[in-house]
């Protein structure tokens, strides 16, 4: 889910980007090296959107830290970068949900990567190791009660590995290939646009988190794998990978959360099903199309994809013996099924500049996924957006986005929910799709410090009509919240 530091970085990215778009023709290059906020699930602003991004220079003013007494460009010459980032949240439930009131969670993360061409020859070579100091409480488990968390950083608490893995690029780095543990939202089923929003629904979505084993191979978990980057020419980039399926080792269905079955992060594991995932990426630049090479750019990419994974999954509405999960007979253990797959499409597009190589810009955003119908309690999911940069007087460097989304139960799940009422096992009556609505602000206190003040609102909370342990109707939610994210 690239990222960059600071909303600063946006317009730069932007003419780094369009600087590669212009050299494209001539030998485009697949960028490499992750950005330093690849590490953080959201609120991140993000580079306009295009599938090749040259790597702007480090600006140390970027940093808390700035050059750190020399040290950054010491560490630089040997091809060392470290980065630090933290991030703050409070959360308040205003009304609705299980229980209103407020909590906090935070996050603080440290990337190191080695440039083994500066370190010791070996060109277009890169080692990346990164860690998560996770704390605090969720508001989304403990009070709200819904499918869609209010932030990515509400996972559970620990302080873990995240991603160790090296990467290799080839033919002037047109193929970019990493080797380690992995984790596939940075790049794959991402949308730039959306990862701005606060709600982890916007990074990777209810429809891959809920449906795959400790949520597949996401933030804050990675697996280990091979992930493999070609872009045989400028518009076009291929993207694919191959994990481990489950990075906790846990069963699908379990209480005891993913963060506590792998605390560390440092399991591992290969056991399990594989996971494959592909997808294509296409650069376009809407207005050269539309109005001709003299209008204001206005580039996107459209990307789909799809995965994969070997694992057994369960049935949404029959038990090992072929009876109905919802009755009081059953054994209580699904029946399973060999493989599962999704496909997804995902649009990022400038729609309107104010002149040409402006930065008061608005962008849309749409994301879709769908799959499996037996085996999945999803079987869709719709994401979309707008954010809007620079349009804000004497505030060049601020974003507003506003942004929905929804996820829709299978045939088997919403048949099962029947079965229980119908049965008398629950209390929690009709499935119905969760939405929610997300209006955020990002403002660039420094170039190092954000504030974004976020607010949200859910019905359908939990995808049912009543609290399934009381029986009494679930009132829409209304949430606030601020996050504080600091670039050392």
């Amino acid at each position: 889910m690239a990222r960059s530091p600071a909303p600063t970085f946006r317009r730069t990215a932007f003419l780094f980007a369009m600087a590669g778009c212009l050299a494209g023709e001539h030998g485009a290059r697949a960028a490499s090296t992750p950005l330093v906020t690849d590490i953080l699930p959201s609120g991140v602003p993000l580079p306009v959107p295009a599938p090749s991004f040259v790597r702007p220079p480090e600006d140390a003013s970027t940093e808390l830290l700035g050059n750190a007494w020399g040290a950054r460009d010491w560490l630089d010459r040997k091809g060392v970068r470290i980065n630090i980032q933290d991030v703050e949240e409070l959360w308040g439930l205003l009304s609705g949900g299980m229980h209103p009131g407020p909590t906090y969670d935070g996050m603080t993360a440290m990337a190191l990567t080695l440039d083994t061409g500066r370190a010791f020859g070996l060109r277009d070579g890169l080692l990346n190791i990164s860690a998560l100091q996770i704390r605090g409480r969720s508001l989304t488990g403990e009070r709200l009660g819904s499918l869609n968390a209010v932030s990515g950083y509400d996972a559970g608490r620990s302080t873990r590995l995240f991603e160790l893995w090296y990467g290799q690029g080839f033919f002037g780095n047109r193929l970019d290939i990493r080797a380690g543990t992995i984790d596939l939202d940075t790049e794959f089923l991402v949308s730039q646009n959306a990862s701005f929003f606060l709600n982890a629904s916007f990074g990777w979505p209810l429809s891959t988190s809920s449906n795959l084993y400790s949520g597949g191979p996401s933030w804050p978990f990675s697996a280990m794998g091979v992930r493999v980057k070609w872009t045989p020419t400028y518009p076009l980039v291929l993207m694919g990978a191959v994990t481990d399926d489950n990075p906790t080792r846990g069963p699908f269905y379990s209480d005891i959360s993913p963060a506590q079955r792998d605390p560390s992060g440092t399991f591992f594991s290969t056991a399990g099903g594989t996971l494959f995932i592909a997808e294509v990426q296409l650069w376009l630049d809407a207005a050269e199309r539309i109005a001709g090479k003299d209008a204001p750019a206005l580039p996107g990419t459209w990307k789909i994809g799809a995965l994969y994974d070997s694992g057994r999954f369960p049935d949404q509405r029959y038990d090992s013996q072929g009876g109905l999960l919802a009755s009081p007979d059953s054994t209580g253990t699904p029946l399973y099924h060999r493989g599962n797959w999704l496909a997804y499409a995902v649009l990022d597009q400038m729609i309107w500049r104010a002149e040409k190589g402006s930065g008061k810009t608005i962008n849309v955003f749409a994301r879709a996924t769908v799959n499996d119908g037996t085996r999945n309690r999803f079987s869709s999911e719709v994401q979309a957006g707008l954010t809007f940069d620079e349009l804000l007087p004497g505030r060049p460097d601020d974003t507003i986005g506003v942004a929905w989304g929804t996820g829709f139960y299978e045939r088997r799940a919403i048949e099962n929910a029947y079965d229980a009422t119908r049965l008398g096992t629950s209390l929690a009556g009709p499935l119905r799709p969760e939405h929610h609505v997300e209006l955020t602000y990002q403002a660039a206190v420094t170039p190092y410090l954000i504030l974004q003040p976020d607010f949200q609102y859910f019905w359908n909370i939990g995808g049912t009509s009543r609290n399934p342990d009381t029986g009494r109707p679930i009132a829409n939610g209304i949430v606030m919240g601020l996050n504080m994210t600091t670039t050392f």
